[in-house]
């Protein structure tokens, strides 16, 4: 059982180790960046991006320009989207904002950190100015266990309530996410895919509502989102976890590797799950055609947009598209990442539920 101080691909890091998983943050963005299992290290289901990335303080001009934003300078694994979700509006541009809200670009720092035989506890924290937020993430370990609790607190800085949008922006990558091979579930109910055109090499059709997991494609017929496509493609679309549930999740398994990563989450928080699929599709730097990722993004708004667009649509599908944080106001979310060995004759997983002392995993 120890924390450390370490350097993860020439970035400043935070790892974890309860003896049976290690987890690793980064300093710069505080985006998780990998999961392990011991004696599986070779395997860490996150993305990894194929391009070298930068703290985020240490982005100049020309990088930003290299790269598009200081965001994909530094992205990693799963970061926090918060204040917005998306891109920031044209203002917010001319502005300097930029995608995805200041969180994931901001030098994170310790809070504290606790070390005993029966628990392990990090608490990071960092400052978002433009949002008037602070954000605190506490990440908890217990000896023998498969997973980490990561729990995120949001105060509001100013004087006025906030409206806000929230993602925990969780993206697989190889050699994890295979196509045709891993395999995607959730308890959803309708989808939705993006109001718009989200790139030039769709799968799916824009602007429709459909039933889980069977997505409209863009050419007629149904596309199984349970898997990821051959052919180059890049889509999003929103699904609505049932609304009937307390507690929701999303899984991602590949059967070939034996190897399970999955979130748990309170519903109310987060009741979209989007299903972001980069499949070598983009190519204009860095991307340049040989991306292959996906992103397993839990929100409390359906689609990566502006914070203006979001209010301004104000629910869809039954639910609210933002949220208020309170003048001088905490708000509390809570989620639960797992990683675990299971059978290569598995087809998927049926259901995942909290118990006492940890979860059920129902595998199909």
């Amino acid at each position: 059982m120890k924390i450390s101080r370490v350097s993860y691909r020439r970035r400043a890091a935070w790892e974890l180790d309860n003896d049976v998983l290690r987890v690793t943050l980064l300093a710069g963005g505080g985006h998780i960046a990998r999961v392990v299992l011991h004696g599986r290290e070779e395997v860490n289901p996150l993305w990894q991006t194929p391009w070298p990335t930068y703290e985020p303080w240490a982005v100049t001009p020309r990088i930003e320009k290299q790269y598009g934003s200081r965001l994909l300078a530094g992205i990693a694994g799963h970061n926090l989207c918060l204040g917005w979700f998306g891109d920031p509006s044209a203002e917010e541009t001319r502005a300097g904002m930029g995608c995805h809200g200041e969180a994931p670009v901001a030098r994170w720092r310790r809070v504290s950190q606790r070390v005993a035989r029966n628990r392990l506890q990090l608490v990071l924290a960092c400052d978002l100015p433009a949002a008037q937020m602070r954000v605190t993430r506490t990440l908890t370990m217990l000896p023998d266990e498969c997973n980490v609790r990561v729990c995120d607190t949001v105060q509001n800085m100013s004087r006025r309530d906030l409206p806000y949008t929230l993602c925990q922006h969780v993206t697989i990558g190889p050699p994890f996410l295979d196509p045709g091979v891993t395999v995607v579930d959730m308890p959803a109910t309708t989808g939705h895919t993006f109001p718009g055109v989200f790139s030039v090499r769709q799968r799916l059709k824009a602007d429709a509502s459909f039933a889980w997991p069977r997505g409209p494609g863009a050419k007629g017929g149904a596309v199984d989102l349970r898997r990821l496509g051959t052919r180059a493609s890049s889509d999003f679309s929103a699904q609505l976890i049932d609304p009937r549930r307390e507690h929701a999740w999303v899984s991602a398994l590949n059967p070939k590797l034996g190897l399970m990563l999955a979130y748990v989450w309170r519903r109310e928080d987060y009741p979209w799950v989007g299903n972001w699929e980069e499949n070598r599709a983009r190519r204009s730097a860095p991307w340049n055609g040989r991306t292959l990722a996906r992103g397993l993004e839990f929100a409390n708004t359906p689609f990566p947009v502006s914070l203006r667009a979001a209010v301004d649509r104000g629910t869809f599908q039954g639910q609210k598209t933002f949220r208020w944080l309170p003048a001088r106001c905490k708000l509390s979310t809570e989620c639960m990442m797992l990683l675990l060995p299971v059978p290569t004759d598995v087809e998927g997983v049926e259901d995942i539920r909290p118990v006492t002392g940890g979860f059920e995993v129902d595998l199909r």
